[in-house]
């Protein structure tokens, strides 16, 4: 059993708990938050008593190329091939084509600072690049080298409100807060003027998004609508699973 000191403190989590750049918090947001192209991590708050982390983001390499998407820490989209390597303990692996660690979650149970209780925390040993290609977080597992670079959009805890937050616009934190209450289901934001396109509205949040002349598939209710407004025209829906389900309802509802 290990002891975290002289760390900074957001939002603590009743079983599970980050340790990120020095910062203790039950859940984080970095970088481009739903981005298919640029860097983002968050950590959503496990439920109940999991001991398991829930991390969704989108990783690149030192090029600027997307090497996968990670989505509740399942390998979602994976360009570069990785694959993911489950360990002894609580946390595992992702190794790029060749082998080589790019990403290492580890989860312990450790004593927090003053007398706050024990619980688990988790913390990652992993090198964060934005499109650009610059080093923008260094994960090391909690260690004093560990940081994050002072432009890179961050936030720190979520209990009522964010515990500490630097460089989201409202409209972002709207997404973050989506992110971490879906435990990381929601992962990608549409915006703008969409047309004649194939959308899976599942993972997606619509942030002032108008879209035209689409075929839209749904088959859940992880989606959300963030901005003043979003609209659809002249698209084509499509309910399977279990929003079919939803869909049937709502019609015998209607037709009674």
């Amino acid at each position: 059993m290990a002891s975290i000191l002289q760390k900074n403190i957001f939002g603590i989590g009743k079983f599970n708990n980050y340790l990120v750049a020095g910062n203790i918090c039950n859940a984080f947001a970095l970088g481009e938050l739903g981005s298919t192209e640029d860097f983002f991590l968050v950590g959503a708050e496990p439920p109940d008593e999991s001991s398991f982390p829930l991390l969704t983001g989108n990783l690149l390499d030192s090029d600027g190329k997307v090497l996968f998407r990670l989505v509740r820490n399942i390998l979602m989209i994976n360009p570069g091939h990785c694959s993911k390597v489950i360990g002894d303990h609580i946390g595992y692996e992702i190794h790029d084509s060749n082998g080589v660690q790019i990403l290492k979650v580890a989860t312990r149970f450790e004593k927090l600072p003053g007398n706050l209780p024990e619980c688990y925390v988790t913390t990652m040993s992993v090198n964060c690049f934005d499109k650009s290609g610059k080093l923008v977080f260094k994960g090391q597992s909690g260690e004093e080298d560990e940081h994050i670079e002072s432009s890179v959009k961050s936030l720190f805890g979520l209990d009522q409100t964010f515990g500490a937050v630097q460089g989201f616009t409202d409209e972002e934190l709207e997404m973050a807060r989506a992110m971490l209450l879906s435990g990381g289901r929601i992962h990608k934001v549409l915006s703008g003027s969409i047309q004649g396109q194939d959308i899976c509205l599942d993972g997606v949040a619509l942030n002032n998004a108008h879209i035209d002349n689409c075929n839209i598939s749904v088959s859940s209710t992880d989606f959300m609508f963030i901005g003043k407004s979003s609209s659809f025209s002249n698209s084509r829906f499509q309910f399977i699973g279990g929003a079919s389900l939803i869909k049937d309802l709502v019609l015998r509802m209607s037709a009674s």
